[in-house]
């Protein structure tokens, strides 16, 4: 008699058509923080929305954080072609740490240039840690089990460094922002120029090795 409770491995249409969906939300909810400033009769609306600086750069940062991060799930989700119950379980985490975003940005907006915030930045630079970790764990749990293909074994290589690298930066983040708030905003947009064209870098990178650039298409999804 079969085992019901193995979870065979199965395509990944649905847990990516459910991970878009949870980006988008979360994508759409972060604009839901900035309001429409009320002034008075004399009052300079240009003013009103300038003094509100803090919002708009926490609606920047927290939108280009599920904007990359969102890449590279799908860019991740081009390797990894099959998945079982521990896939969706880790890949659940993820969209958990996405789902958060929204109320992490609104602290950092909120009590961003006041004495309250270290703790809203460290509560924002912590989410996006277990964001970093999140990859890294689907990642590396996909790979253990023979789930990832690719074109040639020194680009699984250079992905696999990839998203070890974005938990290394992630966590480096993380602490930064107990020195200085501004530092870990200016390693955020280092991470971000790194990781925005991650199939971009991976073909950059085995060029500059000299290694052949493979031209065989990758092995169709699973069903």
């Amino acid at each position: 008699m079969e085992n019901s409770t193995v979870s065979e491995p199965k395509g990944t249409a649905r847990i990516e058509a459910l991970s878009d969906g949870i980006f988008a939300i979360g994508m759409t909810l972060l604009v839901l923080d900035i309001h429409v400033p009320d002034v008075g009769v004399d009052a300079s609306l240009t003013g009103a929305l300038l003094a509100n600086w803090p919002n708009y750069l926490a609606f920047v940062v927290g939108f280009f954080t599920l904007l990359v991060c969102w890449i590279n799930h799908h860019c991740m989700f081009e390797f990894i072609r099959k998945g079982d119950g521990v896939t969706l379980l880790l890949n659940g985490f993820k969209m958990l740490v996405v789902s958060f975003t929204p109320f992490a940005t609104a602290l950092f907006s909120r009590y961003f240039d006041t004495d309250n915030q270290q703790i809203a930045i460290s509560v924002y630079t912590g989410n996006f840690f277990l964001m970093g970790l999140s990859m890294t764990a689907l990642w590396a749990y996909s790979q253990a089990k023979g789930f990832t293909v690719a074109k040639t074994s020194r680009e699984l290589l250079l992905v696999t460094r990839l998203y070890v690298l974005a938990s290394v930066l992630a966590g480096a983040i993380f602490v930064l922002s107990f020195v200085s708030v501004w530092a870990s905003l200016a390693l955020f947009v280092v991470m971000f120029g790194i990781f925005v064209f991650p199939r971009g870098l991976i073909r950059h990178v085995m060029r500059l090795e000299n290694y052949p650039m493979p031209t065989e298409e990758l092995a169709p999804p699973v069903e």
